[in-house]
């Protein structure tokens, strides 16, 4: 898809909370993905000639955020991790990920045990246990809302164990009943301001429009991936050796020969949640996920700003050996944006199967 819209690319010292403004950006791409960090790549001059872009303020390893603004809405945030310098060409890539890569590098460094309380309060609590331990842990920018989703769980967590944050908040959304999250960038007065939202059911939304190929979108490629089956699935709770808690599902297929998932849950001690984990192990695994990647048609409908990450919609394409004809949600958006601010816009999209439910109106 080519498709033009005004976009800034702004900056941001972490610690202090200094908006340093806006960057020169030649070309630069964007990949939101439900329930991960996501990516964004920017190329800016090597040398760019400009008093606020300079070697004090580009700075990697976390120190410095990024955002991306879209027609007045941010599209994405996180922070400059990596970058490239390409000497011949005179440019320097930064690499970024979304915020969540920072949780995954902090660890739960305390013990605590929540009995019957509300999931979403739990990966609250997780992800501010990260900006209350330890000097240079307070992210001013971010905040982390109010939602409930009415589910309530058991979970501990151990200080010897020293798990990571953004590991233990994406394994509680993965359970069954879970819960999507995001990191949504808005203004805040002069501020910039990040909350981290709850989004309850998992099953996204049902949009009313369709996507077909040949019409509004080139459904170009679609990946079918047969690892991902699974006959049984065993999850291990804690405990060690003859104490530790564990439980499995599945049955032998007429189709798959056995096929086995091991997963690893410490924080969870109750046999119930780890048969359910199980379970759904061995739900989603019982066919191969077929994943299309949607390229969608410039001035068409629907577009960028007609549906969110997770929605659920029609998608009617592909042929031969693999179909694609039925409701999917879309689990990736990815954004390229060249030198002249044209844009390419793909989806990537997985069957509403793999979620389980239905769509929310």
């Amino acid at each position: 898809m080519t498709k033009t819209a005004s976009y800034r690319v702004l900056f941001q010292d972490v610690l202090s909370g200094i908006i340093h403004g806006e960057l020169p950006a030649e070309k630069f791409s964007y990949v939101n993905t439900l329930n991960a960090p996501g990516s964004a790549s920017i190329t800016i001059a090597l040398n760019p000639g400009i008093v606020r872009v300079n070697r004090q303020t580009i700075v990697t390893g976390g120190a410095t955020a990024v955002y991306i603004e879209r027609n007045g809405r941010f599209v994405w945030s996180g922070l400059m991790w990596d970058a490239q310098a390409d000497f011949a060409a005179g440019t320097m890539e930064l690499q970024c990920e979304g915020w969540l890569s920072y949780y995954r590098l902090r660890h739960y460094h305390a013990t605590t045990a929540f009995t019957q309380v509300d999931q979403a309060d739990i990966a609250r609590s997780l992800l501010q246990h990260a900006g209350q331990y330890g000097d240079g842990s307070r992210l001013g920018m971010i905040t982390y809302g109010l939602e409930k989703t009415g589910v309530k769980r058991d979970r501990t967590y151990k200080e010897a164990e020293h798990k990571s944050i953004g590991e233990a908040v994406e394994q509680l959304a993965a359970v069954i009943n879970g819960f999507d999250f995001s990191f949504d960038t808005e203004w805040s007065d002069a501020d910039l301001r990040t909350a981290f939202r709850i989004h309850f059911p998992t099953v996204g939304r049902a949009r009313a429009v369709t996507l077909e190929q040949g019409r509004n979108c080139d459904i170009v490629a679609a990946s079918v991936g047969g690892k991902s089956v699974v006959t049984h699935a065993f999850a291990l709770g804690s405990g060690d050796g003859a104490d530790q808690v564990w439980a499995s599902a599945g049955s032998p297929s007429k189709i798959f020969p056995r096929l086995e998932a091991v997963e690893s849950f410490s924080d969870i001690k109750e046999y119930s949640t780890l048969k359910a984990k199980a379970e759904e192990r061995a739900r989603i695994g019982a066919f191969p996920v077929v994943l299309p990647s949607i390229a969608l048609y410039p001035d068409s409908s629907p577009g960028l700003d007609d549906f969110d990450l997770g929605d659920a919609m029609t998608i009617r394409g592909g042929y031969g050996l693999v179909p694609i004809d039925g409701m999917w949600r879309i689990t990736e958006l990815s954004v390229s944006v060249d030198e002249s601010g044209t844009e390419q816009i793909t989806l990537t999209a997985a069957s509403r199967e793999v979620f389980g439910g239905e769509p929310t109106g």
